[in-house]
């Protein structure tokens, strides 16, 4: 039986368009028997998307082009609901749906294992020297819930840790620690060792961010308690606080001394790392629930009606460019800013915003509801773009 949470999610990411061609599948499809595979090609790619915004500081630049007129290269259905944004580690892919944290080959989407992780989450997985991190939440009472790490060789669980924290936010970690954010009914923030101890533990706001951790600071947008902070990574002390105009939940993105991060007001705004005092901010036309994306001097920032893009320097509007479905965070590869939007990939200049490509994935049915929609960014390497959808299903798009 469908959660109320998952049937309206699926209402919300779902558009009514029809789909043409027996590529993507019809509307309506059932799943009497085994999900449909599609597989026309292998893929020659490797690469490191190791984490949520590619990176500790959530920056949103991945290395090299994305592709200039894609096709579906292989699609994969291992799973359904809360899917994420795929990361990548050389030639193998980690995606999570619904608690399920699922390795791929890259080379041609083969399934490798698969791991039940917990109840639920859309939050991105991570995975760093050897470990692959999810976070889960809507435990319930005998459901684990947490912080999980997985050995990313044979996907055994290694260890589990805030088992009494609903985590719906992607975890952050370095060679130093992972840290996590918040999530429903939960307001604390916390810091974990390798090993699964937990360093510190903090309350700030529901909904509180991914973390974005650079050069010993751990920075929050602290959700419902509108504000930004930036926590000492030792300690979990604060080393300042900044107050915004609504509730926060986007990651913070860190580019040099600036602190850049964007409330659901529609209001952007650049801080000093070292001090949180306001550089600059400015106005978007709807409000922002996604983290931005910085490179070449521009803040790109999507938003409930499309994406923006903004100076660093003074957050002037360089261009905007409408979509239909509110986008993904947006992710810059080179000359391009790659989203999902509905049940659409879409590549958009990085100069201009106008539109370059789109990729429609398909929706399918699952007993009495419709699934679809792209709720985890799209990523490229090596010129392929990986996403994932609601529907269950992973594509690889490639110039073939």
């Amino acid at each position: 039986m469908v959660s109320r949470r998952h049937a309206l999610a699926l209402l919300g990411s779902t558009l009514p368009t029809a789909l043409s061609g027996c590529l993507f599948g019809g509307v309506g499809a059932d799943e009497s028997g085994p999900p449909e595979t599609v597989t026309e090609r292998p893929v020659d790619a490797a690469g490191s998307i190791p984490q949520y915004q590619i990176d500790a500081e959530n920056a949103g630049t991945l290395p090299g082009p994305a592709p200039s007129s894609p096709s579906v290269a292989w699609r994969r259905t291992p799973s359904r609901y809360d899917a994420a944004q795929p990361v990548v580690d050389d030639d193998t892919v980690y995606v999570a749906f619904d608690g399920d944290l699922v390795k791929l080959s890259l080379v041609d989407g083969d399934e490798m294992w698969t791991v039940d992780a917990g109840h639920a989450s859309d939050a991105t997985p991570a995975v760093h020297d050897g470990t692959v991190y999810v976070t889960v939440w809507n435990g319930g009472e005998s459901v684990p819930r947490g912080l999980v790490a997985v050995d990313a060789a044979d996907g055994t669980e290694r260890w589990r840790a805030l088992p009494d924290n609903d985590i719906n936010t992607s975890p952050t970690p370095t060679d130093d620690a992972v840290f996590v954010g918040g999530g429903f009914e939960n307001r604390d923030v916390a810091a974990v060792e390798g090993d699964g101890t937990v360093r510190w533990r903090r309350t700030l706001g529901q909904y509180a961010s991914t973390p974005a951790v650079v050069d010993g600071r751990a920075y929050y947008a602290a959700g419902d308690a509108a504000s930004v902070v930036g926590l000492d990574t030792e300690t979990g002390e604060t080393v300042w606080a900044q107050s915004v105009d609504g509730r926060a939940v986007a990651a913070p993105t860190v580019v040099g001394e600036r602190v850049v991060v964007a409330d659901e007001t529609g209001t952007v705004r650049a801080l000093d790392a070292a001090s949180g005092e306001e550089r600059w901010h400015a106005s978007v036309d709807a409000r922002v629930q996604r983290s931005v994306a910085v490179g070449d001097g521009r803040v790109i920032v999507a938003h409930a009606a499309g994406v923006a893009s903004l100076s660093l320097s003074d957050g002037s509007e360089a261009w905007t460019a409408d979509l239909d479905g509110e986008p993904t965070a947006p992710l810059l590869t080179d000359g391009a800013v790659l989203v999902g939007a509905g049940r659409t990939v879409v590549a958009l200049a990085r100069a201009d915003g106008t539109e370059r490509w789109r990729v429609e994935t398909r929706e399918r049915s699952y007993t009495d509801v419709v699934l679809g929609g792209i709720p985890g960014s799209p990523v490229a390497v090596d010129g392929t773009v990986l996403v994932a959808t609601q529907a269950g299903d992973v594509y690889a798009l490639d110039d073939g």
